[in-house]
């Protein structure tokens, strides 16, 4: 009896032992699988969204660094524009696909603005994405009008205050980067400045040029030709050093105001939870683009200030772009929906 007993106790411990067998094979399987598939990555095209417009200087320097990306990697990357709603569709794409490396997202500095500017959003910026790469810093250009007295950033600072109904700033619309680049330079400044938004910057520059708007903030693409044809005047860029194509105008920095540094960025994002260890490859490679003597010339061209490094710099730099952002549309009472 005893020996029965026994025996099927044993029997007990020995199915016991199978089911907790099966039970770790069963959980080790995916993990097996998601390990063999970040080893391979990348094993089949990837995917990358562009949520503006094509033709555009975002679409032109995402098909340049993800051609010499598709080189390194011995992958094709395609590249799918989705526009709309300030980037927030083709953003909202990517943030609930696959976190498998295959779908990327390419966006500049209205992707941490968002959050502050909309009280609806279809996913969370910080939460639903992930920084990989920056690619460029996109300084600009703060220039004032020919028409006025002011020759510097202080002299304007100087004759704003004492002139406050004359103290405007164009705009390519509220919520731009335009708009909120002279937000931060009114309240940096502590001046009064009227905020005149226009459809687009065309339409702003002949104001411009003949003095009915003051000042503006462009890129230095559009504003470094106007400034040289001696239509307006270029009083400072917002990047730690001068610009190649323009010598001659300080940083805001050297114009007296270190701390009013607005400038739009552009880089690249995962879906959340993608696989730290292909984050790190696409880092490292995109890195490596960014750093190619010819990327860095053409992304100079675009008026780009070639940036690269790490995933988890791109993410700390973005939150903090957020945070910083979030506190200037804030005191400017900005809303759009």
């Amino acid at each position: 009896m005893t020996a029965q007993k026994d025996s099927r106790r044993a029997a007990r411990r020995r199915l016991v032992q199978a089911a907790i067998l099966a039970s770790g094979l069963m959980l080790a399987v995916p993990a097996m699988a998601q390990s063999a598939s970040t080893q391979n990555w990348p094993s089949r095209p990837v995917r990358v969204v562009v949520p503006y417009p094509p033709g555009g200087v975002s679409d032109a320097v995402t098909r340049l660094v993800m051609q010499k990306l598709a080189e390194r990697i011995g992958q094709p990357v395609v590249v799918e524009n989705r526009p709309g709603a300030n980037g927030m569709i083709g953003s909202d794409n990517v943030a609930k696909s696959a976190p498998d490396g295959y779908s990327l997202l390419v966006v500049v500095a209205a992707h941490a603005i968002n959050p502050s500017l909309y009280q609806k959003m279809s996913y969370d910026p910080i939460r639903d994405l992930t920084g990989v790469s920056e690619i460029g810093r996109i300084p600009l250009l703060m220039v004032s009008s020919a028409q006025l007295p002011p020759k510097s950033v202080k002299e304007l600072v100087s004759w704003g205050k004492a002139h406050p109904d004359q103290m405007t700033f164009a705009s390519s619309g509220s919520g731009s980067g335009a708009h909120l680049a002279g937000e931060l330079f009114s309240q940096g400044t502590g001046m009064t400045m009227t905020h005149v938004p226009y459809k687009g910057i065309s339409p702003a520059l002949p104001d411009l040029i003949s003095g009915q708007v003051a000042v503006i903030f462009d890129s230095v693409q559009t504003m470094i030709p106007l400034a040289k044809a001696g239509k307006v005047r270029a009083l400072a860029i917002t990047n730690p050093r001068r610009w190649p194509a323009a010598p001659d105008v300080p940083t805001m920095a050297e114009a007296g105001y270190p701390n009013i540094m607005p400038s739009s960025w552009i880089g690249v994002l995962a879906p959340a939870k993608t696989p730290t260890a292909i984050i790190d490859k696409l880092s490292a490679e995109l890195d490596a683009v960014v750093h190619a003597p010819d990327v860095q010339a053409k992304l100079i061209d675009y008026g780009i200030d070639p940036v690269g490094g790490k995933a988890d710099q791109f993410q700390a730099f973005i939150k903090e772009e957020a945070g910083r952002w979030a506190s200037v549309v804030q005191k400017a009472g900005i809303k759009l929906d």
